[in-house]
């Protein structure tokens, strides 16, 4: 167990995490977004939707990590699989050494390195863009069933271990089953019991020609990206962009209310009606009132507009009809003719009269006969008293009527008062022109100046109401109209109204999550620098070491690299000079300085000592390299093979020429394609020794007519002889440490096979070369027969003794 505290194998996260708790001025949740953008979309997704918080690991500081164990490749089996037919195995030794694997391109050689990285890694980089093209031709085609992927591993302190990949005959590419196996032990499925979980992203020890070119061939923030993720510092880059999208999603409530909101402005600011003002003035409130604002929408705030009150007050004015005018006029016409102009003083006398004789009579019944006490000439006596009686009754019955139409009288005019003042008084209604408003209100007050007698009272009452009537109708009609009409003119400003108002309810309940996320994205994007600096520096220095080795002939030196900018404004800066005059190092780089920079890169993250995987696998990584930087690669490989397994893929011969020339201790593998996708593995000769079997091929062959043998075999004995020539020259040049450049045009400058052997026995091609071809019998011979020309052939027969003769002369110069 040991603890996680370097700057280079510790996960991003717990970086991340010691930011954020050492920030107080950080809220929780703002937290939570920083680590949940970290985790994945679902983790963000889910703590928008309020599902789960993300997982908040121990502090870095104390937490207790297992070492991943370390690991060699042993053999890549592959079948069905790319290129890819009947089961091929490339055995690899299990140990610290250079591997190149050749092949030309088709024969199956980047099939191995696909099978691995997808085993691996459970992806392709070289496909990964290409999905179509990927999912229609990963399957071979000549024989795709059954189709797997066999990794063999040397686990220290373990038990041999195979990653197995297996596809049934109808399975799609991710529809297949990982498994893991150590020594006999039960599978067990994926390749978490390894412990590479993290590993694969921070240490990835696969870098192919694809992923080399990719660095480079796109736009600035492309580069920016795929450098991070190669250096694995894409988890904090994909976490920012996760938090953008989000943010950009959230957002969306409040600026659709936003935008919402700015058209309603402008339609209340062109709408008259009075609720416009009042919406107006309640949407200009930093926070609206919602309640408010629907109430007003929907009509539930009845006051919100007195015009529209005083419109529907107008709608409902009440007039008399025609029929009551008609009935109370003539009611108090009739009334009027019953009651006489004297009917009071005539009242008043026969009241008088009736309240003396009634008086007389009451003194009669209680004395009987008496003299009359008021004119002492007549005598109160029975028959004065019944024919009093009799006057008084009938006296009475006509005040009894007298008075019942006086009643009726005061009935009429009371009715005809209160017919005039009974008609409603119609108030005016700010901003709304009612034509027919100005002649109810003259007709009522023409109604109201009433005479004063009855006669005239009627008279008035009929001539004049009828006005009323018709103006009141008129003026009813307006003030519908008018109500309707704003109504109408509302309707739609009501409508958006209550939709903004909807819209700002949900954009009210985003806002805090747009806040925390914000604080989420900021804050990241504030600590960014500084998280990829802490985790660039060590592998930048890294890299410029082995950038000194590749550079070679360049003229290019690197200085400090820095990934900078976010969102849309991500490049690489790459400081550096030109010739000793500085420059941004990457403007002024070809492609073969490129391709040997993002080697530089690479390296160092695939080789941490924390990395679990002691092996190193590059797919065709030369091919836009020029010899000089072939041999720095050379150098560079020499020295991770110290201590890692290092594999190359390669179709380029140069990589395999140079191993040779350079006298470099590799183990060369050839693969190559047979038809049906049969293919073959087999260790790769030394190119003199494959041209010596050339020629005892020819010789075995006894279709061959002897006379051809002499004319093909001088020139393959010169191959043979400058091959080898060529490889003890070379390798001497380079434990010398002269440059490539300066070897091969050496080389080149010679052309006869006899002085190419003395640049290679005594490194001077003017040197007598007579001694040295003296030592061997077989030296003269042999040279004799590599100068004969291809068109007059040998003049020796081309027997076993004479290619015995020259493998003995190619092991000669080897040996030198």
């Amino acid at each position: 167990m040991t603890v996680a505290d370097n700057a280079v194998d510790r996960p991003l996260v717990d970086l991340v995490i010691d930011a954020i708790d050492a920030d107080n001025d950080l809220s929780d949740e703002a937290k939570y977004f920083v680590l949940a953008a970290l985790e994945g979309p679902t983790a963000l997704q889910e703590l928008l939707d309020g599902i789960s918080t993300p997982h908040v690991p121990e502090p870095s500081g104390s937490q207790l990590v297992e070492e991943p164990v370390g690991a060699f490749l042993t053999s890549i089996t592959v079948a069905g699989f790319r290129g890819i037919g009947p089961k091929a195995a490339l055995e690899l030794h299990p140990a610290p050494g250079i591997t190149i694997v050749s092949g030309r391109n088709g024969s199956g050689k980047s099939s191995f390195a696909e099978a691995l990285e997808f085993a691996i890694t459970g992806s392709s980089y070289r496909w990964e863009n290409k999905a179509k093209l990927w999912a229609d031709t990963w399957r071979n085609l000549h024989q795709g069933d059954p189709c797997e992927v066999r990794v063999g591993l040397t686990i220290e302190g373990s038990e041999p271990t195979v990653v197995g990949v297996d596809w049934t005959s109808d399975a799609a590419l991710k529809g297949c089953s990982t498994w893991t196996q150590v020594g006999k032990q039960k599978r067990s499925n994926g390749t978490d019991a390894l412990g590479w979980k993290s590993a694969v992203e921070l240490h990835r020890p696969i870098l192919s020609y694809d992923e080399i070119g990719g660095l480079f061939d796109a736009t600035p923030s492309t580069l920016h990206d795929a450098l991070a993720k190669l250096l694995g510092l894409d988890e904090i880059t994909d976490a920012e962009k996760r938090l953008v999208a989000v943010l950009k999603e959230i957002k969306g409530p409040r600026q659709r209310a936003a935008e919402s909101l700015r058209q309603l402005k402008t339609s209340l600011s062109d709408a008259s009606d009075d609720r416009a003002k009042t919406a107006a003035d309640l949407v200009k409130k930093r926070v609206a009132d919602l309640d408010a604002v629907l109430a007003l929408a929907t009509g539930a705030n009845a006051s919100a507009s007195p015009a529209l009150i005083g419109l529907k007050r107008l709608t409902a004015l009440s007039a008399p009809t025609q029929q009551r005018v008609d009935e109370v006029v003539a009611e108090l016409r009739a009334a009027a003719a019953d009651t006489a102009d004297s009917a009071d003083e005539a009242l008043s006398a026969v009241e008088q009269r009736n309240d003396l004789l009634d008086a007389a009579l009451r003194l009669h019944s209680e004395t009987g006969t008496i003299e009359c006490p008021v004119c002492a000439t007549g005598t109160l006596d029975d028959a004065w008293a019944e024919h009093s009686r009799a006057q008084l009754a009938e006296q009475s019955q006509k005040l009894a009527a007298y008075k019942h139409s006086r009643r009726r009288l005061d009935q009429a005019q009371r009715a005809a008062v209160e017919l005039g003042n009974g008609i409603a008084d119609a108030t005016a209604v700010e901003g709304v022109d009612l034509p027919s408003l100005s002649e109810y209100r003259k007709s009522v007050a023409v109604v109201r100046e009433q005479p004063s007698s009855s006669s005239g009272v009627a008279d008035h009452l009929a001539t004049t109401i009828p006005a009323v009537i018709e103006s009141a109708e008129a003026l009813r009609t307006e003030a519908t109209e008018a109500a309707a009409q704003r109504e109408d003119t509302w309707a739609p400003i009501a409508g958006r109204l209550a939709a903004w108002a909807t819209l700002e309810s949900a954009a009210r309940e985003a806002d805090e999550a747009v806040k925390n996320v914000d604080t989420a994205k900021k804050w990241i994007a504030s600590h960014a620098k500084q998280l990829r600096d802490q985790r660039l520096a060590p592998i930048a220095e890294q890299a410029r070491d082995i950038w000194a080795e590749l550079r070679q002939e360049s003229n290019v030196d690197i200085g400090a690299i820095n990934l900078v900018g976010h969102n849309t404004s991500r490049r690489v800066v790459m400081t550096g000079s030109v010739d000793g005059v500085e420059s941004e190092a990457l403007s002024v780089m070809s492609q073969g300085e490129l391709h040997a920079l993002a080697l530089a890169l690479f390296i160092p993250r695939a080789t941490t000592p924390n990395s679990p995987f002691r092996f190193i696998v590059l797919d065709d990584p030369i091919q836009a390299m020029d010899p000089a930087k072939i041999d720095g690669f050379i150098k560079v490989l020499s020295t991770l093979a110290k201590t890692r397994q290092v594999i190359v893929f390669s179709h380029d011969d140069r990589l395999a020429t140079a191993i040779r020339q350079l006298a470099v201790d590799a183990r060369l593998v050839e693969v190559m394609r047979e038809p049906g996708s049969n293919i073959s593995v087999s260790e790769t000769q030394n190119q003199a020794t494959r041209y010596f079997n050339d020629v005892r091929a020819l010789v075995l062959d006894e279709n061959v007519p002897e006379d051809v043998k002499r004319r093909v075999a001088p020139g393959l004995f010169r191959l043979a002889l400058e091959s080898a020539a060529q490889q003890v020259f070379y390798a001497k040049q380079h434990r010398a440490g002269e440059s490539r450049m300066v070897t091969e045009k050496r080389w080149s400058a010679v052309h006869k096979t006899r002085n190419k052997i003395a640049l290679a026995v005594h490194q001077d091609s003017e040197r007598d070369l007579s001694q040295w071809l003296g030592f061997r019998t077989e030296r003269f011979p042999t040279l004799h027969i590599a100068n004969a020309g291809t068109h007059n052939g040998s003049d020796r027969p081309i027997t076993w003794e004479v290619v015995n003769d020259l493998k003995k002369m190619v092991d000669g110069i080897l040996a030198e």
